[in-house]
């Protein structure tokens, strides 16, 4: 994982035991690319990230929820909004933030949206909504 995050200042790894590791930055800017780059995986394991505060026991965090970039699929162009993709990322988990670089081009066919999931929940897959055209949308929502 030290060499895939291209840290400025280095990482140090510790096993805790029970599948629990304790990352130690050395630059907080190599922290935050990590958390806000995440998901990661290793070996085809979903790596639960959490900074820990001061005094927090890393072993009894509840390492449960995960953030995820998903796309939204079949949203009309003019619909394309900040509250709508608050209100989808609602739907699917939490909504953290959306990609505001591809609202309105018209080569883009997708919202982006970065939401935390309960990872011991299925995923919802699809919400069916309707707008304003009475054109229905986010049928083949992508996540």
């Amino acid at each position: 994982m030290a060499n895939l995050w291209h840290q400025v200042k280095g990482v140090q790894i510790r096993d805790l035991g029970e599948k629990r590791y304790i990352f130690k930055f050395f630059h907080i800017v190599d922290m935050e690319r990590v958390l806000k780059g995440s998901p990661w995986t290793f070996n085809n394991h979903l790596l639960i990230l959490h900074k820990l505060s001061r005094g927090e026991d890393p072993l009894r965090v509840p390492l449960i929820s995960a953030s995820f970039w998903v796309q939204v699929h079949d949203v009309p162009i003019g619909f394309y909004s900040e509250n709508l993709a608050i209100q989808l990322g609602n739907f699917i988990g939490i909504f953290q933030e959306y990609d505001s670089a591809n609202l309105g081009k018209e080569s883009t066919n997708y919202m982006r949206i970065r939401i935390q999931i309960d990872v011991r929940r299925p995923l919802k897959r699809k919400k069916q909504v309707k707008f304003q055209n009475n054109k229905n949308g986010g049928r083949g929502g992508k996540w």
